[in-house]
């Protein structure tokens, strides 16, 4: 099972985190088949880490809290909150297979919509969406509640020319924008190490 992990930084943990960088790393590679994505959230300017995004593969969110709690990150209180949400993936493209583009600056998206089934390939709006996305889609997914039926949003991640792209790309993002969507939020995000 895939999940997303969402950390939020306390503030001015700047240097803590900078102290516990080598421990963090070492963590993470001990980690590296189950990991699709990890990399720090970043201010809007990309100046400085504000958090940390990952995509990872557990078979329980138990696993997958377990991993997250121990990581030297979260054992040093740098996190304010840590948020684990499951996902279905509609990609299958790893950190690892992507080439990122020079320029480029990469976004997390969370689309939200009421409770929905869930569906483990998009149907065709989405499809549709991603198709005409795909150019800088680096991942996809529908989020949901750990029963695994009910599906909460979507999830993307993309690599594009800056926020105004990020922008236009959700322009018709398909749960957002429809009759039962509530929220859509777009966040910085910079590949780290996996």
């Amino acid at each position: 099972m895939e999940w997303m992990i969402k950390c939020v930084s306390k503030p001015d943990t700047v240097e803590r985190r900078a102290a516990t960088l080598q421990a963090h790393i070492e963590h993470l590679d001990n980690f590296k088949v189950e990991t699709w994505y990890s990399g720090p959230m970043m201010v809007g300017d990309g100046s400085n880490a504000n958090g940390s995004f990952r995509i990872i593969d557990f078979p329980t969110r138990d696993e997958a809290t377990t991993y997250i709690e121990t990581d030297p990150y979260t054992q040093a209180e740098i996190f304010k909150s840590i948020d684990i949400e499951r996902v279905f993936p509609y990609t299958d493209l790893r950190q690892r297979g992507h080439t990122q583009t020079d320029g480029h600056a990469q976004f997390v998206i969370v689309s939200r919509t009421d409770p929905i089934s869930v569906s483990c390939s998009p149907d065709a709006p989405m499809a549709g969406f991603l198709a005409r996305h795909a150019d800088h889609l680096i991942f996809a997914g529908m989020l949901a509640a750990d029963d695994g039926e009910t599906g909460t949003g979507a999830l993307y991640v993309i690599d594009v020319a800056d926020r105004v792209a990020a922008d236009a790309f959700v322009a018709d993002e398909p749960l957002s924008r429809g009759p039962d969507g509530r929220s859509l939020t777009i966040e910085r995000w910079r590949f780290g190490h996996v």
